[in-house]
């Protein structure tokens, strides 16, 4: 096998997904300060679909918030693949996938969300299938073990 396939694989299979976790939380919890702030962030046309919804900026505040709190809750309980941990990480995943592509139909792909997409998207989508739908791999192959 290849030494860099060996090393995606280990990335992609096997690292550990600690920090993906606390900046997923920390994000989340800007989301809700960001949102918290008094401003009329829910008039720009890039807010429609999390407007449309029915929320107040003020709900999708609290959305934010308890999400982050969870997320930090996950990560430090050390609890990463219990029935919680997977219910939450799908609903997570679902969360950025709406909210981010939904911004992005509002108004075409705003440059400044691409942080967005590619760490609450695809974090919260990693740590989506590595919690709950991949094994906790032990895998002499590429030597190094899952969270």
């Amino acid at each position: 096998m290849h030494k860099a396939h060996k090393e995606m694989m280990k990335l992609l299979l096997y690292s550990d997904l600690k920090c993906t976790r606390f900046l997923l939380g920390v994000s989340e919890g800007l989301w809700a300060l960001i949102l918290w702030h008094p401003s009329i962030t829910f008039n720009r046309p890039t807010y429609h679909a999390m407007a449309a919804t029915g929320l107040s900026e003020n709900a999708w505040g609290f959305v934010w918030a308890v999400t982050g709190i969870t997320q930090i809750y996950i990560l430090f309980s050390g609890k990463y693949h219990n029935l919680f941990a997977v219910c939450f990480a799908g609903f997570n995943m679902l969360l950025w996938w709406f909210v981010i592509i939904g911004c992005f139909l509002s108004v075409g792909a705003p440059a400044a969300m691409s942080a967005e997409l590619g760490m609450g998207c695809l974090g919260s989508t990693f740590i989506y299938l590595r919690t709950g739908w991949m094994p906790k791999p032990e895998d002499e192959l590429y030597g190094c073990s899952g969270e």
